[in-house]
């Protein structure tokens, strides 16, 4: 009777082990005809050059270079190209917080004061409230506060941490996702608190080198280092403009360096609960609640700026965004820095994953490329991505108007003569703004760059700073509000300059399928 018994077991094994090649080779058929699509997205967007990989469970399914990762030098991009991930980062800061919880060196649901002292908010009694949860999940009650090192190359990480007390919350601790990179700076640090170990040598030893990650470096600035590197571009008169890269060390926040070779395994390691060849490199608890809902989002944030009407439940996890995707349970995070974004997502239901790098600031292009690829392995109906991200950009112009607002051609009325706003302003997060007067002109200094004012009218200019343009109102009076207003971004720069600077950020909407959080 056991030998019988014994028959359909062998038999379920056999059907077992043939299941897997018959499923990849379904899925490789699917993605026939790609290249030629990224390719008419590269024309679209004028991209120079991009990578992309997919896996399915522990195999590499599909992985190919586009483009050029040198214009001038008409170098290749090849699957070994590395690029910056920029705030793809965030999940490995966030894991290297799940490998000391698993140690039992820290609790993420403790304040992360009692474990790292110098880590100090606005408030003694947000001091004492703030865990590592509360940090993974942006909801500290702080806003963005980017333009506290913006222009810097390098702001030692101890001064950013000292800052960060002098930077005033706008809303209630754990009321609400405000998107935070500076959070993810002083995880990185705690990390160190609690294992005694730098971040970046974290990253290698209990990452890099158990995933097999041997092209990642942890620095912007080890780019360059790379065997096979590539350069950024921007697009001017239809030209590629290339830029030399950041020197910026060590940020917890978005500083890896990495190709799709390197993130394939990662991805392989998220979906099979933190294995990697076998062996259990992540620890499974916190891979599962890392990539499940910890902090809610609203879905719906701006009735006339809609998001894709089948995309819902945007949730925070650690240093990853869980939503529904077309009936799909879907895993990702975007990374953008000037000249280059990314992204990295996976399917944990559907165990595929999909990583973008793109040698060019556009959000856009990444999760455009991933959406096309995941429709076709996940048999949905095609869609016109391009299309949609097209419309909906130009609702965001317009704030859902069906047409433009004219501009004033009148001469703006100061409420002082220019000279009068000349001064320097001080704030002890974000430094100090020189204003000065020249030739009937106003012009700015913060951190190294230089900037405009237009005027407006009232108190109100328009300082075009690197970037972006900003509407920024300047008053030697406490009660004039001001602000400094980022345009054509999916978040508005509050930046309040009076006899000193007290900034503000807030967020004009949570566009979860598009990449709206970026480095």
């Amino acid at each position: 009777m056991k030998r019988f018994l014994i028959i359909p077991i062998i038999l379920a094994f056999q059907l077992k082990a043939f299941a897997q090649p018959d499923k990849l080779s379904m899925l490789k058929t699917k993605m026939e005809g790609i290249d030629s699509l990224i390719e008419r997205i590269m024309l679209e967007w004028k991209v120079a050059g991009l990578s992309v990989a997919v896996v399915y469970k522990d195999q590499l399914l599909y992985a190919k270079g586009f483009g050029y990762r040198d214009v001038e030098q008409r170098l290749p991009v090849t699957v070994n190209t590395v690029f910056p991930i920029a705030s793809c980062t965030k999940a490995f800061t966030s894991m290297l917080v799940g490998m000391a919880v698993d140690k039992k060196l820290l609790n993420i649901n403790k304040p992360a004061h009692d474990y790292f002292p110098e880590l100090e908010f606005y408030t003694p009694e947000l001091t004492r409230m703030v865990t590592a949860k509360d940090m993974m999940t942006h909801r500290t009650g702080l806003p963005r506060h980017d333009w506290m090192t913006h222009g810097l190359n390098f702001l030692p990480t101890d001064s950013v941490i000292h800052r960060i007390r002098f930077l005033e919350p706008s809303k209630g601790i754990r009321e609400e996702v405000q998107y935070n990179n500076l959070m993810y700076v002083s995880l990185g640090e705690l990390t160190r608190k609690v294992t005694g170990k730098d971040w970046a040598d974290q990253l290698n030893e209990f990452i890099f080198r158990p995933l097999e990650m041997s092209s990642s470096t942890p620095a912007y600035r080890d780019l360059t280092t790379a065997k096979e590197f590539t350069k950024g571009y921007s697009v001017r008169n239809d030209s590629f403009i290339s830029r030399t890269p950041s020197t910026e060390g060590p940020n917890a926040a978005g500083s890896i360096n990495s190709n799709v070779i390197d993130l394939s395994h990662w991805l392989m390691a998220w979906i099979d609960g933190g294995k990697y060849k076998g062996n259990q490199v992540l620890p499974a608890s916190f891979v599962r609640e890392a990539s499940t809902p910890q902090m809610s989002t609203p879905s719906r944030p701006n009735p006339n700026v809609p998001a894709y009407p089948d995309a819902y439940f945007g949730d925070m996890g650690y240093g990853w965004i869980t939503d529904s995707y077309r009936g799909h349970y879907h895993v990702q995070h975007s990374g953008d820095l000037p000249l280059f974004s990314s992204n990295t997502a996976f399917f944990p239901t559907d165990s595929i994953g999909i990583v973008v790098l793109v040698n060019k600031f556009n959000a856009t292009v990444p999760e455009l490329i991933s959406s096309h690829i995941a429709d076709r392995l996940l048999d949905l109906p095609y869609k016109d991505w391009t299309g949609l991200l097209q419309a909906l950009q130009q609702r965001r112009a317009t704030n859902g108007n069906s047409a433009p607002t004219p501009k004033d051609t009148a001469t703006p009325v100061m409420n002082l003569p220019l000279i009068e706003y000349a001064g320097i302003y001080h704030h002890p997060g974000y430094g100090t703004i020189h204003i000065t007067f020249a030739e009937g002109k106003l012009m700015a200094t913060h951190n190294g760059q230089f900037f405009s004012f237009t005027p407006k009218g009232g108190n109100e200019f328009k300082a075009n700073v690197p970037g972006g343009a900003l509407t920024a109102i300047l008053s030697t009076r406490k009660k004039d509000v001001t602000a400094f207003k980022r345009s054509k971004r999916r978040w508005i720069l509050i930046f309040i300059v009076m006899m000193f600077l007290s900034p503000c950020l807030e967020v004009e909407s949570l566009f979860l399928s598009a990449g709206a959080y970026g480095m």
